[in-house]
């Protein structure tokens, strides 16, 4: 019998597996989508501490929108369509987990370069802000001398006020910046980074929006996907996780049917939920690896299934991205 003990474990092993290819029915393709939301900015560290923030990275690694530390003017907002995942099949192992498709390839792209020699971001933004110092200046004066000459009988002289006032704040901010960046040109250790929070958010038995904070376990720069867990390491109540197939993944030739599942629109500028609601939209796969569901109904980490409802990977870029991509057990994302 004890010989035999080895062959049992392979066969229930191999019939686990193959119970996880079991179709899914509609609405439990829907169920295994999430809705989440991103707020980012990004930050340069000198020496271990923050001096800057900043929207977003533009040419030749420019840090746009610079701001002070805490100023939310470098913060966006957006959402993410989410797929939750098991990392084994049929085994209760890191509740809560979802994979998310961050967006912005070009994003990352820079965010590697300005990673790997942030003292050039630095002494371009050093250089932007004293260039612009003149003109501040400049202006700052002109309002000054308006301000001098005119009194507040005089028509407009209100709306002149107010922004003297606001351009006088303003060139005080850039002014600590430079300071804070000239600084920073000389410290032993600088990191530029991307500070990103994500929130779940899902209806609850009521159907009211609610919010759950959600931990980033990991983020593949180059995929551009990241992993989540929900902080209590719990799903809402009905959610359905994916297993990510490893070998056997299904693949649907030219012409087949798809099925997307997804937060449509969730991507789209000015989307705003007022109730979390997935969409199921029917397509066909090009053969190619690819289909042919618009970016508005297959954002950036929709879940694509078969025509027999298997799944078969994620949507990026109407490319289809295959489960072997993120490892057994997660293993090419988890640290």
């Amino acid at each position: 019998m004890l010989q035999l003990l080895p062959a049992i474990v392979v066969a229930a092993a191999v019939f686990i597996y193959l119970l996880s290819f079991v179709p899914l029915p509609d609405g439990r393709m829907a169920r295994s989508v999430a809705l989440v939301e991103r707020v980012a900015y990004y930050r340069i560290c000198a020496d271990g501490r923050t001096v800057a923030w900043f929207g977003s990275l533009g040419d030749s690694l420019s840090a746009d929108g610079l701001v002070l530390p805490g100023d939310s003017a470098a913060v966006s907002r957006g959402y993410a369509n989410g797929v939750w995942v098991d990392k084994y099949p049929f085994f209760p192992s890191c509740p809560g987990l979802m994979l998310v498709a961050w967006g912005d390839s070009l994003q990352r792209v820079r965010l590697s370069a300005a990673a790997a020699g942030p003292r050039a971001v630095v002494e371009r933004a050093v250089a932007r802000l004293a260039a612009d110092s003149m003109p501040r200046v400049r202006r700052l004066g002109e309002l000054d001398y308006y301000m001098r000459v005119h009194n507040v009988n005089d028509d407009g002289y209100n709306v002149m006020a107010e922004r003297a006032a606001a351009e006088r704040t303003a060139n005080a901010a850039a002014d600590s910046l430079l300071r804070l960046l000239r600084g920073a040109s000389a410290a032993r250790s600088l990191t530029v980074e991307r500070v990103t929070a994500y929130t779940l958010l899902y209806n609850d038995t009521a159907g009211n929006v609610c919010r759950k904070a959600c931990a980033v376990l990991a983020e593949d720069m180059s995929g551009g996907f990241a992993l989540l867990q929900t902080a209590d390491r719990e799903k809402p109540s009905g959610a359905v996780s994916l297993y990510l197939h490893q070998w056997l993944t299904p693949e649907s030739d030219t012409g087949d049917s798809i099925t997307v599942a997804a937060m449509a629109g969730c991507a789209s500028y000015g989307y705003s939920p007022s109730v979390v609601r997935p969409v199921l939209t029917g397509g066909a796969a090009d053969g190619r690896g690819g289909h042919d569901v618009p970016p508005l109904l297959a954002p950036d980490g929709a879940a694509v299934f078969s025509r027999y409802g298997w799944f078969e990977g994620l949507s990026m870029g109407g490319r289809i991205v295959r489960p072997c991509r993120f490892g057994y057990g997660l293993k090419h994302l988890l640290p």
